[in-house]
């Protein structure tokens, strides 16, 4: 029996050309299946590391955008009034300067209260000691300095006439002497030595340290105006209105 092999070779060729024309379908577990699972895992890794190499960009970013916002200085650092700081300082410790107190008083014990002109008699009665007498000053003078039984240099100290009492005439037995008080010395003492004028009662306190020619060498430690002067012109004017009444 003859095989007609024309009538099974058209649509062998037909499913031939068929199973060309489509993709190729891979059994689990060929070599062609494997082929392909390797591509598919290594596309997916590719995509993840895309991924994750854009998410570290994005977080390298952000934290290259907050260290700059860290470096960046705040707006109130560029404002200048701090600098005034120094200054409230200094003037804060400022009434920390107190001036100068002024000298205590001298205190002087032992005093012996004698008229001037009693220590002018009776010289060496009062020698070394303590003495204090009422009269009015007269002028400054240098009667009582460089004397050498009695030595007070006139480099160094003042001295002053006063007046006897009830008297313009000055008591020039009564020798006074006192150290020249320094440029700088504000005490009250030294302020009344500056303004003194004749005619001014005085309290005069100082110490008998020597009698040569049996007269009071004086060392005087304190005075104190007990009465102004009165003014020669404010004398006159209240004369010559008591005249004019």
């Amino acid at each position: 029996m003859v095989v007609n092999n024309s009538l099974f070779s058209l649509p062998v060729l037909l499913s031939l050309a068929i199973s060309l024309a489509s993709p190729v379908y891979a059994f689990p577990g060929s070599p062609s299946a494997k082929m392909a699972t390797g591509a598919q895992l290594e596309g997916k890794s590719s995509q993840a590391h895309e991924k994750t190499a854009k998410a570290d960009e994005k977080s390298l970013d952000k934290s290259k955008v907050l260290d700059k916002s860290k470096d960046a200085k705040p707006a109130t650092d560029k404002k200048e009034p701090a600098k005034a700081e120094p200054e409230k300082k200094e003037a804060a410790k400022a009434p920390e300067k107190k001036d100068a107190k002024p000298a205590p008083e001298i205190v002087i014990e032992n005093v012996i209260t004698v008229p001037a002109e009693a220590l002018t008699e009776h010289a060496s009665e009062y020698l070394n000691k303590n003495v204090r007498f009422v009269a009015n000053f007269q002028a400054y003078s240098s009667l009582a300095l460089d004397y050498k039984p009695a030595m007070r240099p006139a480099k160094t100290h003042l001295s002053f006439l006063v007046f006897r009492n009830n008297s313009k005439v000055p008591l020039s037995e009564l020798k006074l002497a006192m150290p020249i008080p320094k440029e700088d010395d504000k005490s009250p003492q030294a302020k009344l030595l500056s303004e003194l004028k004749e005619g001014d009662q005085l309290e005069v306190t100082g110490k008998v340290f020597a009698t040569p020619l049996d007269e009071p060498w004086v060392d005087v430690l304190k005075i104190k105006r007990l009465k102004a002067a009165v003014d020669e012109k404010e004398k006159k004017a209240s004369a010559d209105s008591a005249t004019s009444k």
